[in-house]
Order: structure tokens, then C-alpha cells, then sequence
């Protein structure tokens, strides 16, 4: 399995593949936390790789190219029968998938967490017409035509997907959908007086809005922060803001120079801290800018909706947040830059309780109901058997 920011999504997904596997299955990652579970999973065996190096964009070039170097060194000499298993991220994993399929002969499973370039061009980095977006269109093309099966994380993802080649020359004949889960059993609800984050982190006697996660060019955080501004005179009102990316160092300026007691902007936090400053939320936000709906769907909801929060989506259009959203009655949404809706909308549950926790019992519902790990890993596990790709 190929995942080089293999985060507890993919470790869990891997973790639970490899029981079914009678020969030993390996996931080559540099994610950090999930090194920490080097020799700590009997049929899971976790190999150190090139990490994604965020800083920069020549560094994260650099690092995908370690990694895609390293990777196909290791899949080249792969068992013969190996099944490959590999996400979109980074963009040279699939052509190289293609290519080993083509000269050995192994089955591949492509996991399509965001779509490129359609998402560049959604933000002005490609336009639709460039030989850059041919040329990758035409490599997206033959990798999942070549693939014997393409997974991605939501219906309307997978519309779009579906959209861009022949899904009949893969075995599954469609795009599967297998939505970002949460573990319930180790994300789930903790009253504030439980949670030991709650008076390190000052969120004690509050209500706490909740972002975390990355905090890209994708996500919204302007809003988030104009809005905790409009409300910075509501003491029980605070903003927990954990996570890193392009827009984490402004996110933390704007605060200082705004000198907002209401907000703290956090880096990540260690994965054992996770179901606790999930916990903290009573209110969570998840974000998707313009040009993003469609293509692309956090994760973090479903973390939120696990640990009992109701959810507040930012953004616009046919999406699958906003459909998840609505499918377990969990939260509301509001537009991308409308920062003034954000903080009435905030306000709002803030001062009907009744509301407010009849969203938080509707996400937690929700979240054991269709997006739990247990639920979504017997899908795709279906799935797999259906072609032959499991025991």
C-alpha cells in the first residue's frame, strides 16, 4: 500500500485490509504518527519513507519524486500476485502503477482523495485549455482505465470521476464510494469535566467552535476568523483553531493583530490527543472555498460528527458536505465568505441549547450509522471480493 502522508484513515484502512490478505501486507508512508506503529500491528508491516515536505512548492516537488523513487524500487520486486494499493496524492504514484501493471503484470486499487488538476484549475493555478492539463488528463485517463478498481470518498466526487474515463474497461465497472470514516469506539463524545484538554486548552465553562485540520488554500479560514471577530464581546464563546498549511501562519497573525482573547491557533496536535480535542467541540467547522465543491471532501467532519459536535459547512453548490450534512440532519451550512451568516449562524446554536444538542445527538447517530470505520471497511471489502481482490 502507497500512501506517503498515510494519516489514521489510511492506517486503519490498511490495518483492517491486511487481516484479509493471507501474505503479508506492507504500507510504505512517512506520515509521523503513523511510523509510531512500526511492529505494532501483527499483519501490518509499516515502512519508513521520503515524508511530504509542505514548506515550499519545490520541496514538495522533491518529496514526491522521493517518494515515487522509493516506491518504485519497492513495488518492482514485489511477489508476483501483489495487489498494489495506492491514493492520488502524489500525482506520480499512478502512472508508475500503470506502468509496473504493464511490465509485471499486478493488479492495482486506486483511492482518489482529491481531484487534480481539476482543483487547480478550480483556483486559477492551470487553466482547462493548457498542455499541462491534456497532458494530465490524459495520464488521469489510462491509470484508472488501467486500474481494477477506482475508489473515491463521495457521490458526487465519483459523478465527476465517472465523467473523465470508460469505467467499464476496470473490473468494478463503476467508481466506488467509500466516505472518510471515523473510529466511534476511540472518537466519540466526553463531557468537558472528563476531557483533559478542556482546562489546559482554557475550554472550560464555554461553548467551543471547533477547526481542525489542514488549513489549505481550499478552506475557508478568512470567514472563520472575521466571523470569531464580529462575536469577540461573547465571553462564553471561544475559537479552537488546530491544524497547519498555507493559511495557518495568517490565521495566527490575524489573531495577534487583531488581539482576539476569544481565539487560539494551535499546531497540530499528536495523534493520542486526537479523541480529546475532537471532544471539545460543540460546535464544529468544515470548510470548502469556491471551486472546491465537488472535488474534494473533508475528512475532519466526520471526526467532528463521531465525537458528538454539530457541524457548520461553509460552502456552496451540489457537494458531498453538504449532503452528509443533510442526510444526518447534523448541523447547517452556510456560504464561502459569508463570514456575517457564520457568526449568526453560531450565535444561533449558541443560544438554543434544545437546537444544538439535537444536532450534536444527530451527528453522533449519524456517524455510527453510515460513516463509522466498521461500516465503510465492510463496503469497501464487499467491494474487493466482488472482483476477486480479496480472499
Amino acid at each position: 500500500m502507497l500512501n506517503q502522508m498515510a494519516g489514521p484513515l489510511f492506517r486503519e484502512l490498511a490495518e483492517d485490509l491486511s487481516v484479509k490478505f493471507p501474505k503479508k501486507s506492507e504500507l510504505y508512508t512517512g506520515h509521523p504518527d503513523t511510523l509510531k506503529f512500526i511492529d505494532q500491528i501483527e499483519t501490518l508491516k509499516i515502512t519508513k519513507s521520503p515524508l511530504y515536505d509542505r514548506k515550499s512548492k519545490i520541496t514538495r516537488i522533491q518529496s514526491w519524486l522521493s517518494y515515487t523513487w522509493f516506491a518504485f524500487f519497492k513495488i518492482i520486486v514485489a511477489p508476483k500476485g501483489t495487489l498494489i494499493f495506492i491514493v492520488s496524492n502524489p500525482p506520480l504514484l499512478g502512472p508508475l502503477a500503470w506502468f509496473v501493471s504493464k511490465i509485471r503484470r499486478l493488479p492495482y486499487v486506486v483511492l482518489v482523495y482529491d481531484m487534480h488538476p481539476d482543483t487547480m484549475i478550480s483556483f486559477g493555478v492551470f487553466r482547462e485549455d493548457s498542455i499541462a492539463v491534456r497532458a494530465w488528463r490524459f495520464i488521469n485517463k489510462h491509470v484508472w482505465e488501467g486500474a481494477s478498481a477506482v475508489f473515491t470518498i463521495g457521490d458526487v466526487m465519483a459523478e465527476k470521476i465517472s465523467e473523465q474515463f470508460d469505467v467499464n474497461k476496470t473490473q468494478l465497472k463503476h467508481v466506488g464510494v467509500i466516505p472518510p470514516w471515523a473510529d466511534t469506539e476511540n472518537i466519540k463524545p466526553i463531557e468537558k469535566s472528563l476531557n483533559p484538554l478542556a482546562n489546559e486548552l482554557e475550554q472550560l465553562d464555554c461553548l467551543t467552535v471547533l477547526y481542525s485540520g489542514n488549513m489549505g488554500i481550499s478552506h475557508d479560514i478568512d470567514s472563520m476568523l472575521k466571523a470569531a471577530k464580529l462575536i469577540k464581546h461573547r465571553a462564553d464563546i471561544k475559537f479552537l483553531f488546530i491544524g497547519e498549511g498555507e493559511k495557518w501562519l495568517p490565521a495566527y497573525d490575524f489573531v495577534e493583530a487583531e488581539r482576539l482573547t476569544n481565539v487560539q491557533v494551535l499546531p497540530f496536535q499528536p495523534e493520542a490527543r486526537l479523541p480529546y480535542t475532537m471532544a471539545l467541540g460543540d460546535i464544529s467547522l468544515v470548510a470548502l472555498d469556491k471551486g472546491a465543491e465537488g472535488l474534494m471532501v473533508p475528512s475532519k467532519m466526520y471526526y467532528y460528527m463521531a465525537a458528538g459536535s454539530a457541524v457548520i459547512g461553509i460552502c456552496q453548490g451540489r457537494n458531498d458536505l453538504a449532503q452528509s450534512l443533510s442526510k444526518g440532519d447534523s448541523g447547517l451550512t452556510v456560504r464561502p465568505g459569508e463570514y456575517k451568516k457564520l457568526a449568526e449562524s453560531i450565535l444561533y446554536l449558541a443560544d438554543n441549547q434544545i437546537k444544538l444538542q439535537y444536532f450534536k445527538d444527530n451527528a453522533r447517530a449519524s456517524s455510527v450509522s453510515h460513516f463509522s470505520r466498521q461500516v465503510c471497511m465492510e463496503k469497501l471489502q464487499k467491494s474487493l471480493k466482488s472482483i476477486n481482490l480479496l480472499p
